[in-house]
């Protein structure tokens, strides 16, 4: 995955923002402007037909990709991408008639005819802006080339790139001293000085290298269709798909190489609140079920906005690709059967998210039944295996860190009239909770099974809400689980601090189990005493002789080292640890591709953030 990304970056980058950097010699501000005039021709869209060819090779070791992008430019709308690497290949063509993608690999061509939709997300001057912004470099030059002569863009980059001609090369060859990442950068022009042949970026013992050429003429490529599917699709939504699913998987690919922090100002919407604070998000929500969903918009509306990117276009687009069906089709099929058995507060919480946020309400419904396609580990102990008794619940998310959910966590403490306040640990535009627990010290962690298909009942997530703002007590949990019509298969760890006590549950829509602490059971083997543990292979194996080895003493810190790798997997999203007796819990959140269970902990204060929520 590491060669796929710095592969995919190399492209991206170079498709973006590479011809910012086709200087001639840095010394000769002149003939540098000279050899620019052609891509800031482009830029500034004074060439309005124009094919670029970029040849890459990355090699890494002895491991060795190549492959080769070609971007054609017809007219204002009509373009074409290309894309043929020994990883992966695709065609996108789009024109008056139609837009078309093209999968050989997966034996799949998407199709979208009808009229060019307006505003759309597919148009070049919304979709390579917006590609070229994950990366801050490439924006920026971007910026430069559409606002400057070519003369004052030479210039600017001989300065930023502080160039300097290798000695004894031919062609010229030019490096830039300032580092590039953890590597150089090296710029060898073309034979007449006029424009540049090859970038290449050496770092360690990776080396990446584009080779480019820029043609004032186009025709658009030929997309192949024969022998494949192909599934026609409504134009609109196959152009919003593209535009937005590729946007975004950019910025998660540029994210993660990125060390960022999640920082910002206080906001506030009515009587709703976010705060930043240790690299973490706290929201805080009052009101009815319209009243907290209209904050949560508000307040995290960007935020929901990408988590909607990455759930319903990224992966819908991987998903459609290889399962050869439209995925927004698939998701209306789920919501379709799961929407009469959610109550109404929660769908009316979804219309508040969606007029807050400014996704369509379609969109917010959909993101929300997400779970349900996709389908972690959890323990509970108290009692004799823990120092002083205390009760403490873990929880370890394992979930799609790839597609950059962990960007969008959030916090969230919510006072709903009419129901127990609860914190809930989750998303920015997701209102369903998989981990959380309310202010009578009642907590909730789910792990997923299978059963995908099964939609006649309240969606996991939606129950899961229903257990916190409705259950006093464990055996109140009990019997909401119990009473509720349910979906799919999944397994909870349901604890209460006023016991203490813990319960392990196995449900379909037609079953329902409850291990006790201590009980056997055929898939849970390991007998503990005062201990729920729900894992699954040989993670719940390393689990129990975990929990077995520290029995009797296990603390906070000891809990902490319970959810680690390799009972967390790499996928680790979220790890939680609740302390229900406290009303105190520690929260961790995946950060790139690096698992939750290796970053630091957040501690808050249920209790402490309920009274200071009354007192606004």
């Amino acid at each position: 995955m590491r060669r796929l990304a710095v592969w995919m970056v190399v492209f991206l980058v170079a498709a973006c923002a590479a011809w910012a950097a086709e200087p001639a010699p840095p010394t000769d501000v002149d003939v540098l402007g000279k050899a620019l005039a052609t891509p800031v021709a482009i830029a500034q869209g004074r060439m309005p037909a124009f094919t670029v060819t970029f040849s890459g090779r990355y090699r890494e070791g002895t491991v060795e990709q190549t492959g080769e992008l070609v971007i054609t430019r017809a007219d204002a709308q009509s373009y074409g991408l290309s894309l043929k690497s020994q990883l992966f290949g695709f065609v996108l063509r789009r024109d008056a008639e139609a837009t078309r993608l093209s999968v050989p690999s997966a034996q799949l061509v998407l199709v979208g005819k009808g009229p060019v939709p307006a505003h759309s997300d597919l148009e070049p001057g919304t979709l390579f802006p917006r590609l070229a912004a994950a990366w801050p470099l490439a924006q920026t030059a971007m910026g430069v080339l559409q606002a400057a002569e070519p003369g004052a863009v030479a210039l600017l980059l001989q300065t930023l790139l502080d160039l300097q001609r290798a000695p004894d090369k031919e062609p010229p060859t030019y490096v830039a001293r300032r580092s590039m990442g953890d590597g150089s950068l090296a710029i060898e022009l073309a034979p007449d000085g006029l424009g540049v042949r090859q970038l290449t970026w050496r770092g360690g013992d990776a080396q990446a290298s584009v080779g480019l050429a820029i043609r004032a003429e186009a025709a658009l490529p030929p997309v192949p269709a024969e022998g494949m599917k192909v599934l026609a699709v409504p134009r609109d939504e196959l152009e919003r798909t593209l535009g937005r699913g590729l946007a975004r998987a950019a910025e998660i690919l540029a994210q993660e190489s990125q060390k960022l922090k999640l920082r910002g100002e206080p906001r506030v919407a009515g009587d709703g609140r976010l705060a930043f604070a240790k690299d973490s998000r706290l929201a805080t929500l009052q009101g009815g079920p319209y009243e907290i969903g209209f904050q949560h918009g508000r307040l995290l509306g960007a935020e929901a906005r990408r988590l909607a990117d990455s759930v319903l276009y990224v992966v819908g687009l991987y998903a459609t690709v290889a399962k050869g069906e439209w995925f927004l089709d698939r998701l209306r099929g789920a919501w379709s059967r799961l929407q009469p058995h959610i109550p109404a507060e929660y769908v009316e919480e979804m219309k508040g998210l969606a007029d807050g946020s400014g996704l369509s309400l379609e969109e917010t419904e959909l993101a929300n039944v997400f779970p349900e396609l996709f389908h972690c580990s959890g323990f509970a102990l108290f009692g004799k295996a823990t120092a002083g008794g205390k009760l403490y619940h873990g929880r370890v998310l394992d979930y799609m860190t790839e597609v950059g959910l962990q960007r969008e966590a959030v916090v969230f403490v919510v006072k709903k009239k009419g129901a127990i306040p609860f914190a809930n640990v989750g998303y920015a535009g997701f209102v369903g909770s998989v981990s959380g627990m309310n202010a009578e010290r009642v907590a909730f962690g789910e792990m997923g099974g299978g059963g995908e298909g099964l939609w006649d009942g309240v969606p996991m997530a939606i129950l899961m809400r229903m257990g916190l703002e409705r259950a006093h007590t464990l055996a109140d949990a009990i019997r909401i689980f119990s009473e509720t019509k349910r979906t799919c298969e999944y397994y909870y760890v349901i604890s209460d601090g006023k016991g203490p006590a813990a319960v392990g549950v196995g449900a379909t829509p037609d079953r329902i189990e409850f291990v006790q602490p201590g009980q056997a059971h055929p898939k849970l083997p390991t007998v503990v005493e005062d201990a729920v543990l729900m894992s699954a292979g040989d993670r719940y194996k390393r689990l129990a002789e975990a929990v077995k080895a520290g029995y009797g003493k296990i603390d906070e810190k000891a809990a902490f080292e319970l959810m680690k790798r390799p009972i967390a997997m790499k996928s680790n999203l979220h790890d939680v640890l609740f302390v229900p007796q406290d009303l105190v819990f520690w929260v961790a959140n995946a950060r790139g591709r690096k698992p939750a269970c290796d970053q630091p902990y957040a501690r808050y204060e249920l209790k402490a953030i309920l009274a200071e929520m009354g007192r606004k």
